[in-house]
């Protein structure tokens, strides 16, 4: 039997299109807005649809047609009002749907215009960085809680000495079948200058690299070069303990060589720009101080003699005084490798892409090398089976 079902009249859709008005100027006008007058660039938006999954929903060709007619002067720009043409007159009510499902996210990971020329423009504590501080309040007062732990043991904690190494936080390569300890090991430091130096260091390159790459970003470069950190430690150290934020650190100074890599013309934005200089003097010299082969400096001078000390002290020093050398060029070299596809690339080019797709397969081969070879060497300390 033949079901009746009344035909929609034009003031229900003429409603309906009213409503869609109302809540597409809610919704994406303010995202519009961030990216000027000129609107936004189609080809990145058809990009960044593709990667939202859009392609799951309809076919690319359908997909193509939209996109290219809302793109009514033909200048490769979409502004909001050939947008909100497309979402209200181009499409049909059950693509509507999947298309709002996809397209906010797709619009808000597009980097506007000014922000992609100008990497200062992207300096900006919204949100506030806040793993940075966190992990650093975390490893301040695990040391203060031991530092008195072993003050009631009769241990003083000196600038240089004082680590509880019965700590389970404590990587041991006698008790590597603990995985936690591959990275529970940066809560732990030996002496208040080694943690002052890694407090310092933290503060000073990981809260502007999360100022402009936000924290989940920073968290996952910094906890992954403190695995790397640890890795090549226990393959180089077979017979020795680790401690210390030092492969974090290092991660960070890597993660910034890795920003300077995929922003360097972002980076050198006006600088040396006589009207620049001329119009605002302070602001122009602070843009050649933040340039990009100013930042790289500033980077290598503290990387390549601090190594070169540890190195030193790693082969003349006695045993109580030896430095994790490889835990920082492992953490460094993580966070060169992890922050091309990890940290924002304010303009993405396509080499850029393909690099970070290699770098991340060097790092994720490291590991899986680092493992089996904990796995199999058999020149390490007897396993320790005892409990804490």
């Amino acid at each position: 039997m033949a079901i009746y079902r009344p035909a929609r009249s034009r003031e229900d859709t003429a409603m309906e299109l009213s409503t869609l008005r109302t809540e597409l100027d809610k919704s994406f006008k303010p995202i519009f807005e961030k990216h000027g007058g000129k609107g936004i660039e189609l080809g990145e938006l058809r990009r960044e649809l593709e990667d939202e999954g859009l392609l799951e929903h309809i076919s690319h060709a359908r997909m193509d047609q939209l996109l290219t007619k809302a793109d009514q002067d033909a200048n490769q720009l979409i502004t909001y009002r050939e947008f909100e043409h497309m979402m209200t007159r181009d499409l049909t009510q059950s693509e509507r749907s999947r298309f709002q499902s996809v397209i906010r996210a797709a619009i808000m990971d597009i980097v506007p215009l000014r922000f992609r020329d100008d990497f200062l423009a992207n300096y900006n504590c919204c949100p506030p960085p806040i793993f940075i501080l966190f992990i650093s309040i975390a490893e301040i007062v695990v040391f203060v809680v031991y530092a008195m732990e072993l003050k009631e043991d009769g241990i003083e904690t000196t600038a240089t000495s004082g680590v509880a190494m019965y700590s389970p936080l404590v990587y041991k390569p006698n008790r590597r079948y603990e995985a936690w300890r591959f990275l529970t090991y940066m809560l732990m430091h030996q002496g208040y200058m080694h943690i002052l130096f890694n407090m310092i260091f933290q503060l000073l390159f990981g809260l502007p690299l999360e100022i402009v790459h936000k924290a989940w970003r920073v968290a996952l470069v910094y906890l992954l070069g403190v695995i790397a950190g640890s890795l090549a430690h226990s393959i180089s150290d077979h017979n020795v303990g680790l401690v210390g934020a030092s492969g974090g650190v290092y991660a960070l100074l890597g993660a910034h060589v890795a920003a300077i890599v995929t922003n360097w013309r972002e980076m050198n934005y006006k600088c040396m720009d006589p009207e620049e200089l001329e119009d605002n003097t302070c602001k122009g010299i602070g843009r050649i101080l933040l340039s990009a082969p100013v930042r790289l400096m500033v980077i290598l001078v503290l990387v390549v003699p601090d190594t070169a000390m540890a190195v030193y002290r790693r082969v003349t020093a006695p045993d109580e005084f030896k430095v994790g050398v490889t835990a920082h060029i492992g953490g460094f070299m993580a966070g060169l490798l992890l922050g091309i596809p990890i940290l924002m690339n304010v303009r993405r080019h396509e080499w850029e892409t393909n690099l970070g797709w290699v770098t991340l397969a060097i790092y994720l081969a490291f590991v899986a090398l680092c493992c089996i070879f904990n796995a199999v060497y058999d020149g390490y300390p007897n396993t320790d089976w005892s409990g804490w």
